[in-house]
This record gives C-alpha cells, structure tokens and sequence, in this order.
C-alpha cells in the first residue's frame, strides 16, 4: 500500500518558486492526494477482501456475489415505519403485539404493503466517484500552471536560497528592477484575474462536491448530522445505528433459480459489505475536509477583497517585509502600482531571497525619488 501512495507524496513537495499560496495548496493538492488515497485503499482487496460476500450454495457462490453486486442489495426502511416501534433489539408490533427479529442495518422480517425496501447501488460507483472528485480539485490547479506561464520562474529563478552567488544577485537586482519600473498593468490585470478566477473555481468546485456527495449518497449531509452528533458523546450504539442507515455492512439480495422444467424459484441471500466499515470512515472525513475547504476559499475570497478595496493594508503587507525601511519609503517606491502589479510582487517577495526583495524595493524608491526631483527642475 505503501508502495502505491508513495508517488503521491512527490506531488506535495514544495517547489524552488511556489506559484500556489496556503489555500490554494490545501484546496488543489492536499484534497487531490487525499481523494487519490481513498482511491486505492478501497480498491486494495489483498487488505479488505472482496466489496461483496453473500451467504449462498457453494456451487453458486460465485454467481451470487457477482449478480449481487451487479443488480445492487437492499435492506429495509424500519426507521419511517409508523406502525413499529424500536425497542433494543427488536421491533414490537403495535397490531400484534409479538417481537419480530431487528438488525441495526435494516433486515427484518418483511411484511407487504409496510416495509420499505431502500436499494444499494451507490457501492459500486465510490472509486470511480473519487477519482471524479480528485479531477474536479486538481483542475483550478491545472488551469492556474498553464494561465501562470511560468512567469514566477522567470522572475525568482536562482534567487530563492539564502545564500546567492554576487554576480547573479547583481544581475537579478538590475532585472527585476527593469521589469518593476516598466508599465505592465494590463499583462498584471490579466495575470491577477486569472489567479482569483482559479480561487473562485476552488470555492465553486467545493460547494458542488459537497452537492454531488449529498445527491450520490440519497442524502447524506442531512442523515449524517445524527450520526455526528453522537461521537461527543461517545454514543457507538447511536453512531452504529445511525451510520447502518447509509453504510449497512450487512445487506440482502433476491435471485432467481431455474428448475428443470422451466419454473423459476424466488431466493434471498444474506451479503456482506466489507468496504462500508472502511466507506463510513471515509466519507464523515471527507465531508469534513469538503465544508473546511469551501469554508476557507470563501473566506480567502473576502480576503481577496478587502485587499482590493485597501490599498493602505497592501503597502502595509509589502512594508513588515522591508525592516528597516520606513513605510513612507515604501509608499512612495509602490505609489504608482495597482493591485495587479501588487498581486505579482507579492508572490515574487514569497519566493526570493528577502535581502534582495529588499534592495528592489529600495531601487524603485530612488527611482521614483530621482524622477520626482527632475521634474521639479
């Protein structure tokens, strides 16, 4: 198992120039990794065994775990039945009076016309529903690497370590100083609506998993609070019978046999679904993870505007990088810069050295001094 998420954990190494910041790199590669995870736990049946085991005659048993899982199991619905009230271990019938047989996953005796037969067919589409997710969270990742155009690498590129050779600090300075003191507003507003165009889609792309998952699970977000609510408690009982409701590990299954003649007889299997003791774990941890991402892209969107409304606070941000430099120096060096061009420094501050950030902004500060001084002569 090991062995198959080990190349996951290359994808999470930080780069030498980070054109992803915090929220970006939990939304698009920490959920990605952790779809990808689930993936081949639930697909490692050396660990879990097979995703189905019904109890049938051993010269059928094979057809029957494979029409089983094709056609989907059932259990049933004994918890909006009006006529039959929970009790322990068993279901009393108000009509008769007599106990009938309960099992916390839904299988009691069936009675026509009052129990609710609820179809499991969801099993079946979990690996190919994660991978599905895992795409949808790596696409604003995707889109950003190719609208991005390495442009940071060019800019940050053998500048990042601590420790920098003169020749190629001098000649950086002189170059980045070039690019900064050159009107690239509209090339910075369209570089800057691209980045937030990828931070909404991670936000969009949030909300509509955690709307897919509610959809594909017949409601879960909804039936799953119960279950939730009992873990502070540490309620097992309540949380088993809660969670059977979504993940039964215990299901039936009807199958026909044909006689000789042509009659057909009418059987009911019992089947095991092993992977829904490992499913149950993973969908409360994914539900989680999905309302904790959409939750912090929402909120790095009002992030986002309110760096957009305050041009005071985004010099301030530049300036607690710039000690010693006052924040006047460092009002007047970025006085002519919008919120494009400071979406792009701020990202080339993230990635080089901070002494040489620092000396760039210092450049810029005697540019804009000497040029004040010129045209009062």
């Amino acid at each position: 198992m090991y062995a198959a998420v080990k190349p996951l954990s290359k994808y999470l190494q930080l780069k030498s120039v980070r054109i992803y910041d915090v929220v970006f790199t939990l939304h698009s590669k920490c959920t990605v990794v952790i779809l990808l995870t689930c993936t081949f736990l639930l697909s490692a049946k050396q660990y879990f065994g097979e995703p189905i085991q019904c109890l049938g005659d051993d010269k059928y048993s094979e057809f029957v775990n494979s029409y089983c899982w094709t056609m989907g199991t059932y259990i049933y619905n004994v918890y909006d039945v009006q006529d039959r009230i929970p009790h322990g271990n068993k279901l009393l019938s108000t009509q008769t009076g007599e106990a009938s047989p309960y099992i916390a996953e839904g299988l009691i005796t069936e009675v026509y016309g009052v129990t609710e037969r609820v179809y499991l067919r969801y099993y079946q589409w979990v690996i190919m529903l994660l991978l599905l997710q895992s795409v949808f969270f790596y696409f604003p990742s995707f889109l950003w690497k190719m609208w991005e155009g390495q442009r940071l690498k060019q800019l940050c590129s053998e500048v990042g370590d601590a420790l920098i050779p003169e020749n190629t600090y001098v000649e950086r300075l002189r170059l980045l100083v070039k690019y900064f003191s050159t009107d690239y507003k509209e090339i910075h507003f369209c570089y800057m609506v691209k980045g937030l165009t990828c931070e909404v889609l991670n936000f969009v792309i949030g909300v509509i998993n955690i709307l897919l998952l509610n959809v594909f699970l017949n409601g879960f977000w909804t039936k799953y609070i119960e279950a939730l609510t009992a873990v502070p408690r540490y309620d097992w009982d309540n949380w088993n019978r809660m969670s059977s409701r979504i993940f039964p590990k215990v299901a039936k299954c009807d199958y026909f046999v044909f006689g000789p003649g042509g009659s057909q007889t009418k059987r009911d299997v019992l089947c095991i679904l092993p992977l829904n003791i490992l499913n149950e774990k993973i969908f409360v941890f994914l539900w989680c993870w999905f309302l904790i991402m959409a939750v912090i892209a929402g909120l790095n969107l009002l992030y986002r505007l309110f760096l957009m409304s305050s041009r005071t606070f985004r010099l301030k941000m530049i300036s607690t990088q710039l000690r010693p430099m006052s924040t006047t120096q460092v009002q007047l060096a970025l006085q002519n810069i919008s919120f494009g061009d400071w979406f792009l420094l701020f990202k080339v501050s993230v990635n080089i050295n901070p002494m040489l950030f620092r000396d760039l902004i210092n450049e810029l500060y005697k540019q804009h001094k000497l040029s004040n001084n010129l045209s009062s002569v």
